[in-house]
């Protein structure tokens, strides 16, 4: 896998018109290996393999591939991928895969069916909190914010506020409170915002605003895996675009349950917007000053 990958980051390189330099290699090498990884925990897999690169290095290097250019390059030379929010690992995915074709038909270029994988389901009902055996991205002290950044949060509020145990289970309470119902609204119409947006949109909106506290453990909740799997399996799914604030809904759900490897457990889709897509196309070059 390694060699493979090594490979395949010489190419993005290459299709970047960025210069080849170790730690690019190597962060480019990782991030195909687990681009489910935040920045900090990709540091800290660096780190852990005894591969010394600067925080900024790393920091420039996921913004490129991240960006509208990026994103279009791994998709030529790699394709679509299956990626465990937990682990950060990817699985390969066909690009004639039913859901993949579909998704095209509609504008988008499909990057990341991300979602957790059995191991990572299996690590989520033992709640073990050991770093040591916790995968990275279910480890306390995760943010919200860092998930909203990566996937549009859609959530079934008609299933929510019909089922009291439910609403216990993830907001804490079966009773209807006006100021976390407020919270739940403006999250679902702004999926893709955090926790701190969030508060200063309700002060705005609201005379009597919920707590910055309230507001962080509503999202949070909202935000957990549980909870992203319980809303995906009611039919919620979205995709984020990685160049932009773009989001959407994925309209083949069963499609993409159907077509996740033995285990896997869709939750989300990074996808390149058509808008970012064509700028990309545009402007295929990153070049090196």
């Amino acid at each position: 896998m390694a060699r493979d990958s090594t490979n395949l980051a010489r190419q993005i390189l290459s299709r970047l018109a960025l210069r080849e330099t170790d730690e690019r290699l190597e962060v480019v090498r990782f991030f195909l290996e687990s681009p489910g990884l935040s920045p900090g925990a990709l540091i800290r897999e660096l780190q852990d393999s005894g591969i010394a690169i600067h925080r900024r290095t790393v920091s420039r290097t996921l913004a490129i591939l991240h960006s509208p250019a990026g994103a279009l390059a791994r998709w030529e030379i790699v394709g679509p991928v299956w990626v465990c929010w937990g682990c950060g690992k990817a699985t390969p995915m066909p690009r004639s895969e039913l859901v993949v074709t579909g998704i095209l038909t509609t504008g988008l270029l499909p990057l990341d069916f991300g979602g957790y994988c059995r191991t990572c389901q299996t690590a989520l009902s033992s709640g073990r909190t050991d770093p040591a055996v916790v995968p990275p991205g279910l480890r306390k002290g995760r943010s919200a914010s860092a998930q909203v950044k990566r996937r549009a949060l859609l959530v079934p509020v008609s299933s929510l506020y019909q089922n009291p145990a439910l609403m216990r289970e993830l907001l804490g309470s079966r009773r209807r409170s006006m100021q976390r119902d407020y919270t739940v609204a403006n999250l679902v119409e702004n999926p893709r915002v955090g926790p701190s947006a969030l508060h200063r949109l309700l002060e705005d909106e609201l005379p009597l605003a919920p707590t910055l506290r309230s507001v962080k453990r509503v999202s949070g909740a909202l935000h957990s895996p549980k909870a992203q799997m319980l809303f995906s399996s009611l039919g919620a799914i979205g995709w984020s675009c990685p160049g932009c604030t773009a989001w959407g809904g994925v309209p083949d759900v069963v499609g993409l349950h159907r077509a996740a490897p033995s285990g896997f457990f869709p939750t989300d889709l990074r996808a390149l917007c058509s808008a970012c897509r064509a700028n990309a196309q545009s402007n295929c070059h990153i070049r090196e000053k």
